[in-house]
């Protein structure tokens, strides 16, 4: 087995861990997020975790989800590229 693997098979098991803290809403979010973005999925589900974990949070619903995944846009967002053509 890879490392990437054990990797995945790592945040497999977190998110099945969560996953009793997720609304229906949220579970179907995150599953369509897992397939369109799988690294954005693994940081969420992470995100999450980390809060579940630490008791921040008790019940994700698909509110909380889009304002985490509002924040880590906002984080990803590019300058756009200015050139100029003499």
């Amino acid at each position: 087995m890879s490392k990437d693997d054990k990797k995945l098979k790592e945040i497999e098991n977190i998110y099945k861990s969560i996953l009793p803290f997720l609304t229906k809403e949220a579970i179907d979010r995150l599953s369509n997020i897992k397939v369109v973005y799988p690294e954005k999925f693994i940081q969420v589900v992470l995100i999450l975790y980390q809060y579940i974990q630490s008791g921040k949070i008790k019940k994700v619903d698909d509110e909380l989800l889009k304002n985490i995944l509002l924040k880590l846009s906002e984080n990803e967002r590019r300058e756009p590229k200015i050139r100029f053509i003499h």
